[in-house]
């Protein structure tokens, strides 16, 4: 079979990966990549083990490849740095990884709460495997799994720091970068061992698939990873692959863009926080309570950049830019005095849809609390999406102000 990842354009621009990673794959005229629906192949005419699709590839059931999931796979492999295995959704591809290298001990990061959920149920299958902090001591660690940027705040952790930990403890480093695909992050560079992503987010961008995406260093861990996956049906189907490749051929120029809006609008929602916060050299005026006394913080690796640099990076312990040197991921958190507010803002927002998920085209604002009673009541998600950053600046200030006059007129009763 004909290696998934083509090294001939590890080197090209990520635009150019997105359009050609998978060119090698290519058997039929179609510009498009054909949806293969077919969940059988015939056999080759010589041997059911030769080639039957083209010169050099070989299908035979749907649940093990396609010919769109292969292409779909050298398209991640390029894309990451890695070699990419594809899934039916994020959770089912940290399931891979947990069933690939059965840990003892996992110290977790701050995450989403469907990884927590999946590590609950590995628990329950296998027995005796104990879950730590990450600010724990690694004695007796055998697999270290973080996100960032992290949800729902989209500040980012020091990935170096955290693999010369887990190293010198000899376990594993598991990067979830769903919040910042390439061009923003590339972990394995930081010494991640496994990074993974739900395709659902920023890779598929269109919120119309489900998929997830584990990368290993490592060509020779593919085939069983492969195994694991054909044999629990933990696969993608043939729609969601293909529509995950046409996605991926615009994702640097949707990442991009969304990234410089969402630290527009952090650096704008900041401003108005600070304004309205009263010094010996400021008082707000009126116009200024009314944006910004309501905010009580902003969450959002810009400003973990913004507060590290120059003078002041010790106090951070890790160079941001460094690791993000193509910019920050497009979700950020904002809190509010209370709970009520935060839900107020959330439904007059008109632009940002009032719904669950991020990294699609459409911006989109979450209250977390909702789907996880753990998360903050007065905190919103924010996932910026590919609209004007006028027209969204100008939506979050009528929210805001919309909020102002709520409550001057429920003071007044």
């Amino acid at each position: 079979m004909v290696e998934i990842k083509n090294p001939l354009y590890d080197s090209a621009a990520v635009s150019t990966q997105s359009i050609h990673a998978d060119a090698h794959l290519r058997v039929t005229a179609d510009i498009s990549a054909p949806i293969s629906v077919t969940t059988t192949f015939d056999y080759a005419k010589d041997s059911v083990d030769g080639y039957n699709y083209g010169p050099d590839q070989r299908y035979t059931y749907s649940r093990d490849t396609t010919p769109v999931v292969a292409k779909t796979e050298a398209a991640l492999s390029t894309l990451t740095e890695g070699f990419a295995v594809l899934y039916g959704s994020g959770l089912s591809a940290a399931l891979a990884v947990l069933i690939e290298h059965r840990p003892k001990k996992i110290a977790l990061g701050k995450c989403y709460f469907g990884i927590r959920n999946v590590i609950q149920q590995y628990q329950q299958l296998v027995g005796c495997v104990q879950v730590v902090g990450i600010d724990c001591a690694f004695d007796g660690v055998d697999l270290v799994w973080i996100e960032s940027p992290i949800n729902p705040s989209g500040e980012v952790l020091d990935l170096c720091g955290y693999a010369l930990r887990a190293h010198a403890a000899g376990a594993l480093l598991v990067v979830d970068a769903t919040l910042a695909p390439p061009p923003l992050s590339y972990p394995f560079r930081q010494g991640a061992d496994i990074v993974v992503h739900s395709a659902t987010k920023y890779l598929g961008g269109h919120c119309d698939l489900l998929a997830g995406v584990v990368v290993t260093k490592s060509a020779a861990s593919v085939a069983s990873l492969h195994q694991t996956r054909s044999t629990l049906g933990l696969g993608a189907g043939s729609l969601e692959s293909w529509l995950l490749l046409r996605s991926l051929r615009t994702l640097s120029l949707r990442v991009v863009q969304q990234s410089r809006t969402a630290a527009r609008l952090v650096a704008l929602l900041e401003s108005h926080r600070r304004a309205a916060c009263a010094t010996a050299c400021h008082h707000p005026s009126a116009a200024e309570l009314s944006l910004g006394r309501r905010i009580a913080a902003i969450h959002h690796a810009s400003l973990q950049f913004s507060s590290c640099s120059g003078a002041a990076q010790s106090t951070c312990g890790f160079d941001v830019a460094k690791q993000h040197p193509n910019g920050f991921g497009a979700v950020f958190s904002v809190r509010f005095a209370s709970k009520t507010q935060a839900l107020f803002v959330a439904r007059h927002l008109k632009l940002h849809r009032f719904a669950t998920s991020l990294g699609g085209v459409e911006s989109l604002v979450d209250w977390r609390h909702g789907w996880d009673a753990s998360a903050d009541p007065t905190l919103l998600r924010v996932s910026v999406g590919l609209e004007s950053y006028d027209d969204l600046a100008n939506d979050w200030k009528q929210a805001l102000l919309a909020l102002d006059t709520s409550e001057a007129a429920a003071a007044k009763l």
